[in-house]
């Protein structure tokens, strides 16, 4: 046999037409090297294939044998191979590669530079890998691979396909350690690469203990959304018997839309249906449909006080970037009173007084300084049942426009050596708008015993009052601002115009024979019913100015210290010009003060000066010259500090200057001053304290020197992360915990005291505390709690422990006190494919368990 050696010295590039070669006799051999670029094919492959190795290469041109010795790299079309030793057999187009034992450990069977292979982006690592070119299928003994984020490991893998696979005494894991931690264990395995892996049987073993065996399994082994079965849970609700919960499907629609349902089943009777409706067009729009149904009856058949409840919670969300002048936000939310209060574990949600809903259609035009919205409203109260709805109300706005002002190279904008001409001052404004709003207020009628001769009341029942309203309403308005010196004065003239239209619907009660009625006015027609029709002018003149004061203390690194007062005056005078209901005229004049004090600290003379907010103070109050009492408003005051980035404190108060009547129970037309020398009482304040501190976050260590979060985002729009890992959440589901930020700690204090009558105080004080740290880096412990003062009770208490066990995750969630009192244990895995598995223990006095 001729054979020639090739050493690493020398850089190797060999063509499959040299492995192609016919055979030559001994005294060929010593012939020159054909040309390597020649397209010879006879083994059947028809492309490209690079190999080389640090070591050697041997061939064999009788036996066409090749062996590569050595960190052997062989690549072929989307295969790449990488081995200390690889044996390539060019007749049948075939190769085999291997590791070596390392000699220099005795006491282990240790092999080093085991194959690995890669082919179309999977892959595939083992003692012994076989591969054919030309049908590219494969053997791997002893194997590994990891597909989307999969871990398989078998005895013997086969490649029957460029997506299929076979394993035999297969594992599936999400575990990442060498010796995972969990696992499906198959003797049978069939991989379809980026779809699914199907086994019989299965057994699932926790730290090598069989815990479960399955006749046959399904698993999910595509990266991103996949449709199929979302796995149930089995419970006991102490109300409704035994249930089955969230058993349904999931639905990748497309790239754009997917689609989920759920259902809980009682054995007492009753169902509750969880669906959603996602769909995302990145860049234009995004959007959900969440609705939440349930029928469900507690007690038995024959009992008195069964009850059957029937709930529901629909939200509709819908953001849409048109252009850039131009978008749509849609944040509407259907829900019956008791929903939250039967369904939540959120405190949020359960204590939860109202539901507000918006969808609005904003356009601007920058060029003219225009703009038009178009919003929908509905504001529904879960206590009572009250509706209040705008449908629609329509705005535009043209703001200050100077039309009398030369139009420049600078773009309007103008310089302070530039002098403007008193016209070219004067700036309009203009604002229309119409509602079309309708309300469901509930209203208590009694009930009375159908006997003229002994009528007796029963109770009460509940009725609503409807009520329609239309509302158009429009202003102009023109404005000057011209510099006086020091002073800026404001003048200003306006037109308003104000049209209202009510209709109302209103239940009575019959008490002769307890008949409903409706007294009706024109309800369910537009522009019809009680019309209010307002119309006035005003004007209004108003100046201010700023005065600095500045002390340069230059102790302790403090160099310079600023007050800075701004006082404004103002004057208006309407004047109503047609109309009804309403004062012919009110002219008020007020005055405000702001006060800002501010402070330059340098540490040293080399540091850099930094500028710190001291403190805000203002204060306002007016003077109605039309009233024919109690012509003096309040004073209103407000204060405002933060000490750093450590503390923020803001209080409010307010003054009336005015004597409270005993008898009257009202405030009269006395000063205070005239008759006890006192200025003013005060009759509200309010004081908020808060701070936030938490511990630097830990960064991960990297090579890279691109900031962490431009990473996370080039990521992102590459795809190359997940942006959702959950593809459907339930009414449980909790947040990941950070366990990079090492403590956090909030707190908050608020006290609030009114009293207008001076023989009552009305009083609020409650201290709110959330703290979250990490015993280790593995532990951590959150909670938070209220605390009022008044009543002396802690409400709102949640505790929260989180521990990280490597590829699975433990929490507990407690809420210790109250009516809601509630606990949920689980231990789940964490990798998103596998997001069912999980072992899950809750109860709470409401009944669910």
């Amino acid at each position: 046999m001729t054979r020639f050696r090739l050493f690493a010295a020398f850089p190797l590039l060999l063509t499959q037409a040299i492995a192609q070669l016919p055979s030559r006799s001994p005294s060929d051999s010593l012939g020159s090297v054909p040309d390597t670029t020649a397209p010879v094919s006879v083994s059947g492959i028809d492309t490209l294939v690079t190999y080389s190795a640090k070591d050697s290469i041997i061939y064999s041109m009788r036996t066409r044998f090749m062996n590569l010795y050595r960190s052997s790299d062989i690549q072929y079309q989307t295969m790449s191979l990488k081995a200390e030793r690889v044996s390539v057999n060019w007749d049948n187009a075939t190769l085999v590669a291997t590791g070596v034992r390392d000699t220099s450990i005795k006491d282990r069977d240790t092999t080093l530079g085991n194959p690995v292979m890669i082919d179309a982006g999977e892959e595939y690592r083992g003692t012994k890998v076989a591969y054919n070119f030309q049908t590219k299928k494969g053997k791997i003994t002893v194997g590994t691979t990891e597909i989307e984020q999969g871990f398989y490991r078998g005895d013997e893998i086969k490649k029957i396909g460029v997506d299929e696979l076979f394993v035999s005494e297969g594992r599936y894991t999400t575990c990442d350690a060498n010796h995972p931690h969990f696992y499906f264990a198959s003797p049978r395995m069939k991989v379809i690469v980026r779809d699914k892996v199907i086994a019989e049987p299965v057994y699932f073993y926790i730290a090598d203990v069989p815990l479960l065996a399955l006749p046959f399994g399904v698993f999910p082994s595509k990266g991103g959304r996949t449709s199929g079965i979302i796995a149930p849970a089995y419970g006991d609700d102490t109300r409704r018997g035994h249930f089955f919960s969230h058993f349904g499907y999931y639905w990748s629609i497309n790239d754009y839309m997917d689609f989920s349902t759920t259902f809980d089943w009682y054995t007492r009777g009753g169902w509750l249906n969880h669906s959603l409706l996602r769909y995302n067009l990145r860049y234009i729009f995004d959007g959900s449909i969440n609705a939440n149904v349930s029928s469900t009856y507690e007690g038995e058949p024959n009992d008195p006080r069964r009850s059957e409840q029937r709930d529901y919670n629909i939200a509709v969300t819908h953001h849409q970037t048109i252009d850039p002048s131009a978008r749509v936000d849609v944040n509407f939310t259907f829900a019956s009173g008791s929903y939250f209060r039967n369904y939540s574990t959120n405190l949020n949600d359960i204590l939860r007084q109202n539901l507000i809903s918006n969808a609005t259609l904003f356009k601007s035009w920058n060029n003219s300084n225009r703009s038009l919205s178009i919003n929908l409203s509905r504001d529904q109260s879960l206590v009572n049942g009250d509706v209040r709805e705008v449908l629609p109300s329509l705005s535009f706005s043209q703001n200050q426009i100077y039309p009398f002002r030369k139009r420049t190279k600078s773009r309007g904008l103008t310089s302070e050596s530039e002098t403007l001409d008193f016209f070219e001052m004067i700036g309009l404004n203009y604002g229309a708008s119409f509602s079309n709003s309708r309300e469901k207020v509930s209203t208590a009628l009694p009930l009375v015993k159908i006997d003229p001769l002994n009528p007796l009341l029963l109770g009460t029942v509940t009725e609503f009052r409807r009520t329609n309203t239309q509302s158009l309403y429009q202003n102009a308005s023109v404005s000057i601002s011209p510099k006086l010196g020091n002073f800026t004065v404001s003048p200003s003239f306006s037109f308003n115009d104000s049209r209202t239209y009510q209709q109302t619907e209103t239940p009575t009660r019959n008490a002769s024979d307890s008949t409903f009625s409706i007294e009706s006015d024109d309800f369910g027609s537009w522009f019809k019913g009680r019309q209010t029709v307002v119309g006035s002018l005003g004007a209004g003149v108003a100046t201010s100015t700023r005065l600095f004061g500045i002390v340069q203390p230059q102790l302790f690194g403090v160099t310079s210290i600023r007050h800075t007062l701004t006082p404004t005056l103002s004057v208006n005078y309407n004047k109503q010009v047609y109309g009804q209901n309403i004062p012919k005229y009110s002219m008020t004049g007020s005055l405000s003060v702001g006060n800002n004090f501010e402070m330059k600290y340098q540490q040293s003379d080399t540091a850099q000066e930094q500028k710190i907010q001291l403190m805000n103070i203002g204060a306002g109050l007016s003077y109605n010259f039309a009233a024919d009492s109690l012509r003096l408003s309040s004073l209103g005051m407000t204060y405002r500090t933060d000490i750093g980035s450590a503390f923020g404190i803001s209080a409010s108060t307010t003054h009336n200057f005015y004597v409270f009547d005993p008898a009257a129970r009202t405030r009269v037309n006395r000063f205070l001053f005239s008759e006890t020398g006192k200025i003013a009482d005060l009759t509200s304040i309010s004081v908020s304290v808060s701070t936030s501190l938490r511990g630097e976050k830990k960064q991960k260590t990297s090579g890279q020197s691109i900031p962490s979060k431009v990473q996370e985002e080039q990521d992102r729009v590459s795809g190359e992360v997940q942006q959702e890992k959950r593809v459907y959440r339930n009414v449980f589901d909790q947040e990941e915990a950070d366990f990079s930020i090492p403590w956090n700690l909030s707190l908050s204090y608020n006290f609030s005291q009114f009293q207008e009558d001076p023989r009552f105080k009305s009083r609020t004080s409650s201290l709110g505390a959330s703290l979250q740290f990490n015993l280790t880096d593995l532990w951590q412990i959150s909670g938070s709690t209220n605390y009022d003062f008044v009543n002396n009770q802690f409400s709102a208490s949640t505790v929260q422990v989180t521990r990280d066990l490597h590829c699975w995750q433990m929490s507990f969630y407690w809420i210790p006190l109250g009516t809601y009192s509630y606990y949920r244990f689980e231990i789940r895995v964490k990798a998103p494919q596998l997001q069912d598995l999980k072992v899950t223990k809750q109860g709470s006095q409401r009944g669910f368990y």
